[in-house]
């Protein structure tokens, strides 16, 4: 190589690694470039969730109490009078009804007296009956006097009939007689009447001369007879009509008497004898009410059983003296099963008569009855225990009353109460854990078709413990995205997760 070669070499050498080395900074600076556009466009890695579908689902509100539980209609029976316990026919637990004897007791004064009563009773029973007998007999006599009466008065009756026949016809004889005479009356008058006018014919002839002075003396002796027959007729018919008069004015005598004082005494004495057995029974039954009274006291001392129930407790034995008021039994109606709580202030006001209530008993495998608020009272009390201190705290008295009689849970048993405040059925429930707050808004992630993740504005409803209702913003059947703890969501993240 010639002298005036070498430094063109050099020179191309130099030309040669400048070239290269810009070659190799292009492709540095291009390089880069693209990794720092993939490294800030790159899609953010997919994050693992757990997934809820909502669903339809019932919501409460509720509060949790204890309660100690008791039977319905329970009592306590107290000794009706002083004696002493004699024969006891009931243990606790067993099943009684109505009437069933459970305790008797003793009075030995009582049964005294019992028994006097019967004996009164009995004297007195002999003497109704004596005066029962007495007014038999009176009614008898009566009886007998008022026969006796009627044979009396029916031969009275007979004699006074015939007699009555008799003035009758002697009536009618007269009457007819009266008649006759009557008849003979006015016969007389008219011969008397022709016998005169025959006698002034007479005169007058006379007077001419027609006839004899004798003819006239013989016509005033017929007028002379004949006014003495009109006399005699009007005296016979006179005497006629005064006997007539007589007999109808007579009255007709009978000799057969009526005696009705027989009668009167038997009825005197009839009444007499009623009124004394009236008497008799008024001061028997007036004995037998006496005796019912004592009897009375003395099934006092049977106590028997005021209702179909169960023997709670039993504070006597036989051979204990007793006081009147003193407690001896307890009973329990099974078929009525209540539970009495002590609410506190702040839970008392949310409760409500016929609130749903469940009742779980406590131990192991309990079971779950279902009952109602039967009562809640208005006023509070102090909580037991803490009465005397004053500064126990003020609580509520409430009754729940079991649906149906359990037969399982034991009468002042504790026991725990669920009462339901509200409830909201067939809305869509979601847990409260997925519920997510920004302030005064409420929301949830859910997660879209694309299987990123999604804010979704949501109204509450009724809240629960666990579950709240959902008013608006979810439907049955969104996926909600439980949020993991490591990780923060933002929208448009992609959620992988197990298929629902």
């Amino acid at each position: 190589m010639s002298i005036v070669d070498y430094p063109a070499k050099q020179a191309y050498q130099r030309g040669l690694k400048w070239l290269v080395g810009s070659a190799v900074l292009a492709v540095v600076g291009v390089g880069g470039v693209l990794g720092y556009d993939l490294i800030q466009n790159r899609p953010p890695a997919p994050i693992s969730a757990e997934v809820i579908p909502v669903k339809l689902g019932d919501v409460e509100n509720r509060i949790n109490e204890g309660g100690i539980l008791e039977l319905g209609g329970q009592r306590s029976i107290k000794s009706p009078e002083d004696g002493a316990v004699e024969n006891i026919f009931v243990q606790v637990g067993d099943r009684v009804t109505q009437g069933q004897q459970l305790i008797s007791l003793r009075n030995p004064n009582q049964q005294t007296i019992l028994q006097k009563k019967q004996l009164e009773i009995q004297k007195q029973e002999i003497t109704v009956e004596r005066h029962r007998q007495e007014v038999t007999e009176a009614e008898e006599q009566l009886a007998a006097a008022q026969r006796q009466l009627q044979i009396d008065q029916a031969q009275y009756q007979q004699e006074l009939t015939s007699k009555k026949a008799v003035k009758d016809l002697t009536i009618q004889r007269l009457e007819s007689q009266v008649n006759r005479n009557r008849q003979k009356v006015e016969e007389a008058e008219i011969e008397l009447a022709a016998a005169e006018e025959k006698l002034a014919s007479s005169r007058e002839l006379l007077e001419r001369g027609f006839v004899a002075q004798q003819e006239i003396e013989g016509g005033e002796e017929s007028v002379r007879q004949q006014t003495t027959a009109l006399r005699n007729a009007k005296h016979d018919l006179n005497t006629t009509l005064m006997e007539l008069a007589s007999a109808k004015a007579e009255l007709i005598t009978v000799s057969t008497t009526v005696n009705t004082s027989p009668v009167v005494e038997s009825e005197i004495r009839l009444r007499q004898a009623k009124t004394t057995l009236r008497q008799s029974l008024s001061e028997l039954e007036r004995l037998q009410i006496e005796y019912q009274e004592e009897a009375l006291k003395l099934q006092n001392f049977v106590i028997t059983s005021p209702i179909n129930g169960v023997v709670l407790n039993i504070n006597v034995k036989a051979g204990d003296g007793l006081n009147r008021g003193h407690d001896l039994i307890t009973l329990g109606d099974p078929n009525q099963e209540i539970v009495r709580l002590q609410l506190s202030t702040l839970n008392a006001v949310q409760v409500r008569q016929n609130q749903l209530a469940r009742i779980t008993e406590i131990g192991p495998n309990p079971e779950v009855f279902i009952g109602r608020v039967d009562q809640v009272d208005l006023a509070t009390r102090q909580s037991e225990g803490n009465q005397d201190s004053g500064s126990g705290q003020a609580s509520v008295f409430a009754t729940v009353k079991l649906d149906r009689p359990t037969g399982r849970l034991i009468p002042g048993s504790p026991v725990s109460v669920e009462i339901v405040l509200n409830q909201r059925e067939n809305v869509v429930v979601l847990n409260t854990e997925l519920i997510q707050r920004d302030r005064d808004s409420r929301y949830v992630w859910v997660l879209d078709d694309n299987n990123t993740a999604q804010k979704q504005p949501v109204t509450l409803g009724l809240e629960g413990l666990i579950e709240v209702e959902i008013t608006s913003g979810l439907n049955s059947g969104d996926l909600v995205i439980s949020p993991p703890f490591n990780q923060s969501l933002e929208p448009g993240k992609v959620i992988v997760h197990e298929p629902q």
